[in-house]
């Protein structure tokens, strides 16, 4: 049986794999729980897997019975830990599965992987702290709207492989001023020197520089 604490704990790993890789097999989920803690057997994890109430998180578990028709029931070891957003259209989820293919997940030490509980944090890269600093100092952002906008950005381009273009429209609605060819150049180097140090689902927690490092990308 597993202990309170054992229980809590999981439920942590299960927030921040949620956050951190969109996507996850139940089972890697286990192998990082079981990396970074004392072990778990496959028969308490699982028990409580399916015993655990899903329904006030902002994530869940699926399995391909729920996607395709005829499809034979699912057991538990071969579900899916997902995010919320891809469980509303299954098409996303597949492409988010076949992005993901073969990709070696990145998995911090424990105490900056549980950092990803929270659905609002995120790496402060250098590459994020130039862009930062780039909007503000445009003249007509306050140092708030600059870095509201600044983080807006790193979520717009966190999620998909190619998402320089929602990039530029967030700043854009959010008021950044395009219309100047120099900025326009500036503020383009920087989100792309972003685009290739923020972790991304796609990319399972990985950055797009690691995986060319890695030969993968």
């Amino acid at each position: 049986m597993l202990t309170e604490e054992t229980k809590n704990l999981l439920v942590n790993y299960f927030e921040a794999c949620s956050h951190l890789y969109g996507i996850i097999p139940l089972r890697s989920v286990l192998k990082i729980y079981n990396s970074q803690n004392e072990p778990i057997t496959a028969e308490d994890f699982y028990d409580f897997v399916e015993n655990f109430n899903f329904d006030d998180k902002f994530y869940g578990i699926i399995g391909h019975d729920e996607i395709f028709e005829d499809e034979e029931e699912t057991p538990i070891t071969n579900k899916t830990l997902a995010a919320d957003y891809l469980l509303e259209d299954f098409d996303d989820y597949l492409d988010m599965e076949d992005s993901q293919f073969r990709i070696p997940y990145y998995v911090p030490p424990k105490e900056k992987f549980l950092k990803y509980t929270d659905d609002f944090y995120f790496e402060k890269t250098l590459e994020y702290i130039e862009l930062r600093a780039f909007l503000r100092d445009l003249p007509y952002l306050s140092k708030q709207r600059a870095d509201d906008i600044a983080e807006d950005v790193v979520g717009s381009v966190a999620f998909g492989e190619d998402e320089i273009e929602f990039g530029i429209s967030e700043a854009i609605r959010m008021g950044v001023d395009l219309e100047d060819d120099k900025v326009r150049k500036e503020f383009l180097r920087l989100l792309l020197n972003l685009d290739k140090n923020v972790r991304k689902h796609v990319y399972c927690g990985h950055t797009k520089k690691e995986l060319l490092d890695m030969g993968i990308y």
